[in-house]
């Protein structure tokens, strides 16, 4: 029963129509996985739009990813409002390395996976599931033997009574936080640190 640890960075907003009301929208900009025997998955996305991030994500998540993968000279002809679209792969290939990644393949008439009771966590983790889910299309296109749901770190904690103060003593938060991969394997070392604690309300 392999456990996997997903975290995800997204733009978050409102598209306003020339005509009729306001639709909400979340964007990917990057996704990443940890699985427990080691292995690691991250993407960072060549289709978010830089301008529709808002001030706290261009400095706290896309500044940090763009400072982490250009150096030198590169960052001559690299902007951080522009390195993703050279960097970054489309949505499409994500998906088909997120197959690879479960170990999924496509017969005529469905995506599946060969691993049994797949299980995923992620901490607050409901806009990271609906991203991950997106990849796929719609929810019933995700690969067969996938949950359609995510298990939820923060509701581990509060089911046994741990709290914030608890979790920054036990797991402190990462120094890369808003690193997509960082903060995936931090879900790992969290949900150890849970599981460890023993404590049922």
């Amino acid at each position: 029963m392999p456990k996997y640890f997903l975290d995800t960075e997204f733009i978050e907003g409102f598209h306003k129509p020339m005509f009729g009301k306001s639709r909400h929208f979340i964007d990917l900009i990057s996704i990443a996985l940890y699985c427990e025997d080691g292995r690691t998955f991250h993407a960072l996305s060549s289709e978010y739009d830089y301008n529709k991030a808002d001030e706290w994500v261009k400095k706290n998540v896309i500044a940090q990813a763009y400072k982490s993968r250009v150096h030198g000279d590169a960052r001559n002809h690299l902007t951080v409002a522009n390195f993703h679209k050279h960097m970054g792969i489309p949505l499409s290939l994500i998906k088909k390395r997120l197959m690879y990644f479960f170990n999924c393949y496509e017969d005529q008439l469905f995506i599946r996976t060969k691993e049994a009771d797949v299980q995923i966590f992620g901490y607050f983790a409901d806009y990271d599931w609906v991203l991950f889910c997106s990849l796929f299309g719609r929810m019933i296109n995700l690969p067969k033997g996938f949950p359609m749901y995510c298990m939820d770190l923060k509701q581990m904690m509060t089911e046994r009574g741990l709290t914030k103060e608890w979790k920054q003593q036990a797991c402190p938060d990462p120094e890369k936080e808003h690193d997509a991969l960082e903060d995936a394997i931090w879900n790992y070392k969290l949900y150890n640190k849970i599981i460890e604690s023993n404590h049922i309300l």
